[in-house]
């Protein structure tokens, strides 16, 4: 019977933790701007998308990939030019 019972209480913790686990991914992804259920999301890829949104890399990417010259000269790296040029061109403050 204890072996039982702590089969059922391992059980209810191990539940209790993943909904925990699972209540702050959607609350990271929600921050992140993004829709999804919070298992598919390994730690290591949330991580990664939590870093990109820091540093912006797919962003600037993006908006560069917009204004890449006809060549297209522009590889997967930004310069700090690049950013900065593009930076200068966003209003602060309204």
């Amino acid at each position: 019977m204890s072996r039982a019972n702590d089969e059922r209480i391992l059980r209810g913790r191990l539940a209790v933790t993943q909904a925990l686990w699972d209540h702050e991914r959607e609350q990271i992804l929600e921050a992140l701007g993004r829709e999804s259920n919070p298992r598919d999301w390994s730690t290591s890829a949330l991580v990664e998308e939590i870093k990109d949104c820091i540093e912006g890399h797919k962003m600037l990417a993006s908006v560069l990939t917009a204004n890449k010259p006809a060549n297209g000269a522009l590889s997967g790296e930004v310069s700090r030019e690049e950013i900065e040029d593009w930076l200068n061109d966003i209003p602060l403050f309204e």
